[in-house]
């Protein structure tokens, strides 16, 4: 570990970042209400409030990628903090118009953008090694296991009066008084060897990184269907209505958990395959939702899906960490972060013109279509060995 980090102090702040980071979901619940309390409005700009601060939070990835190399974590970490209380608090005395309720999403989006860009670059200055790889899957699964958390209660606190989700924001506040405390104040350094090596493997790292972080887009692009089409898998096979895909949804955020817990067991398993051996899972996940049509069986294939999806995604940047000098990681990370949600946005689209390719049926097309992206990118990570070389 980097000598100007104290471990505990710097774990402390990490776990105050990592609390808050999925915070914005607690107001899906609310949306019917809002809808409620705002009859004349447009439902389209209604639903927005749930997710145009993911748009938001896309662009402050790729600019707090570049800011972060500009001032210190501590600084970065307070103003992301600021941004999504001021984001989620307000809202509790302003709330006069759904056009108002849009802007404060948009200002917890940034937030959100510039915590999940300063998180893994954190990480990756304070720890080496395998405690980096570990500690990439305890924020993912400290991530997954509050945003779970925050769907309920804010379902919970719905049902009361939508105007109550916002008090959830709350805690930003108290992860801003840990940030101040235990976020060190340093900026990103490069004590990494990336200086001494040559152009030639300089250009092959770079090419390394790109590759990586398009394999970590195209991850979100194939979980992002179960979100899409979960619900409309069940009920086309009769299987069950909204509420059972939301108890099968939940089975991919625990997979995210079971990941991040599990991870260094899942790498000594896999080795220099472990990228490969979750699309395979990705792949099972698919072929299970084409031929067995059941509710657990689709819980169990949402689990392989997320499974394969979350150990991608614990396992990318900390590859990136190996790949990218110390200053350069937080736009690495900051591109990372903007790209998979972008995946994520365009998910839908990707497979609205894929699918009919395959067959007929749209989710039958949608799952062989998930097999076939899967398995392109399983021979690619096989014949160019990305992972081990990208691990040495």
């Amino acid at each position: 570990m980097a000598h100007k980090f104290q471990r505990w102090e710097t774990l402390i702040g990490i776990i105050a970042l990592t609390t808050v980071t999925r915070l914005d979901s607690v107001m899906a619940p609310s949306i019917v209400k809002i809808q409620q309390a705002f009859p004349n409005a447009d439902p389209t700009q209604v639903e927005s409030i749930a997710s145009i601060g993911d748009v938001a939070s896309m662009v402050a990835s790729f600019i707090f990628g570049f800011i972060l190399t500009r001032i210190t974590y501590k600084h970065a970490a307070i103003l992301g903090l600021t941004l999504l209380a001021a984001g989620g608090l307000l809202p509790i005395f302003i709330h006069k118009s759904v056009a108002q309720l849009i802007f404060f999403a948009l200002i917890v989006g940034l937030g959100s953008g510039a915590i999940t860009t300063i998180l893994p670059s954190l990480s990756a200055a304070a720890y080496q090694g395998e405690r980096r790889s570990n500690q990439f899957g305890f924020n993912v699964a400290l991530e997954d296991g509050f945003a779970m958390v925050w769907i309920v209660l804010g379902g919970y606190l719905a049902t009361i009066s939508w105007i109550h989700n916002y008090y959830v924001y709350a805690i930003t506040l108290v992860a801003l008084v840990l940030a101040i405390f235990f976020v060190p104040n340093i900026q990103p350094t490069d004590n990494s060897a990336t200086n001494a090596i040559d152009t030639n493997q300089q250009k092959d790292q770079w090419g390394f990184i790109i590759a990586l972080v398009v394999i970590s887009m195209l991850v979100e692009v194939l979980v992002a269907v179960m979100t899409n089409k979960m619900a409309l898998y069940l009920n086309y096979y009769h299987i069950g209505g909204p509420s059972t895909a939301g108890q099968a949804l939940l089975f991919v955020r625990a997979a995210s958990i079971v990941a991040g817990i599990f991870i260094s067991f899942y790498r000594k398993a896999f080795g220099n395959y472990l990228l490969a051996a979750g699309f395979g899972s990705i792949i099972i996940g698919a072929l299970i939702l084409i031929y067995v049509h059941t509710f657990w069986t689709s819980a169990l294939a949402a689990f392989l899906i997320g499974t394969g999806g979350s150990v991608a995604l614990i396992t990318i940047p900390f590859l990136l960490s190996n790949l990218a000098s110390a200053k350069v990681y937080p736009i690495v990370m900051g591109t990372f972060s903007a790209l998979t949600s972008l995946g994520f946005a365009f998910s839908a689209w990707f497979f609205k013109y894929t699918a009919p390719l395959f067959s007929t049926n749209n989710l039958i097309g949608t799952f062989i279509a998930m097999i076939v992206l899967s398995a392109i990118i399983i021979i690619v990570l096989v014949v160019t060995q990305i992972q081990k070389r990208a691990s040495n």
